[in-house]
């Protein structure tokens, strides 16, 4: 039996007897399964009716307000199934995301640190908590729940990003460097890991191991901008213009990226071949919507250069 068949099998059984139950609580499921939040959430009504007291109900209900982005209704209904039911972890943490979505940080927190309080091993808990204390600017505090939740599930590789993201912010980066090879075991495709430990070998000046990370972010993301960026700063600073050009004019063979014809325009500069800079900082201006330079400044330069010429 299909999905479809299923769902319209229970909805027969209900039909035929509107007090099924369990018929509607497994449709509830069904649709939370489907994405059919507006139908799960007119049986949840009707069951309340009956069962007024049912924590799993309204931990449902919840579900289908957040899945909605009705936050409101969903921190409602969270905190009812907490008030028939104030240790489960699950309903506390569903609450704990619905105030993270709401903006409330330090709620979000308090009630994070209450999973933590029913079930100590909660992985998941101090991950989160961790992420709510890096954007307070805490790091001190994000690296002791990043370390925790690592130490409850090692193979959760977010947790070491995020982990390897504070240690940089703090300018760790013997720290940092252990984590992202940790995340690059479990996840050999994560890009933003090459990226990021592309990024500290800049920093170092260790700029053939940062050439050699930003090519495996290239493979794994080809449409990383950032990474293209840095890439050819790199390989201009160590004079290898050809190798640049060749990155650019490859892009731009199938892109038409603002922040890469400026690129291009400034190595026919180092080439002082002003007739294609011009014509290239042309192409700058026609594609201003993926440009982050600042706009201005080319227009001067564009301007100076015309003069000169």
């Amino acid at each position: 039996m299909n999905d479809i068949e299923k769902f319209e099998n229970l909805q027969t059984k209900i039909k035929l007897n509107p007090q099924n139950f369990q018929a509607r609580r497994e449709l509830i499921m069904f649709c939370l399964d489907l994405g059919f939040e507006k139908v799960a959430l007119s049986h949840i009504k009707y069951l309340l009716e009956i069962f007024p007291n049912d924590a799993d109900l309204y931990y449902n209900c919840g579900i289908c307000w957040e899945k909605l982005k009705n936050y409101e209704n969903a921190l409602a209904a969270y905190q009812k199934a907490i008030e028939i039911k104030p240790e489960e972890p699950d309903f506390l943490f569903n609450l704990a995301l619905v105030e993270e979505q709401m903006g409330n940080i330090d709620d979000a927190i308090k009630y994070f640190k209450k999973v933590i309080f029913y079930k100590s091993d909660d992985a998941n808990a101090f991950f989160s908590i961790g992420i709510l204390y890096s954007k307070k600017g805490k790091s001190d505090i994000a690296i002791k729940c990043f370390k925790k939740a690592i130490e409850y599930n090692y193979s959760d590789y977010f947790s070491h990003f995020y982990l390897a993201e504070e240690y940089k912010k703090m300018k760790e980066y013997d720290f940092a460097l252990v984590e992202y090879r940790k995340v690059l075991e479990l996840s050999p495709d994560y890009s933003w890991a090459y990226y990021n430990t592309a990024q500290i070998y800049y920093e170092l000046k260790r700029y053939d191991d940062a050439v050699i990370m930003l090519k495996k972010t290239i493979e794994k993301n080809p449409k990383d901008m950032e990474a293209y960026k840095l890439l050819c700063q790199i390989l201009i600073k160590q004079e290898k213009i050809k190798e640049a050009k060749d990155i650019v004019v490859k892009f731009t063979e199938k892109n038409d990226n603002g922040d890469m014809y400026y690129i291009m325009s400034k190595l026919f500069e180092i080439d002082g071949d002003k007739t294609s800079q011009l014509d290239t900082l042309e192409l700058v201006f026609e594609n201003q919507d993926t440009l982050t330079f600042d706009v201005d400044s080319i227009r001067m330069e564009y301007n100076e250069l015309k003069k000169s010429k």
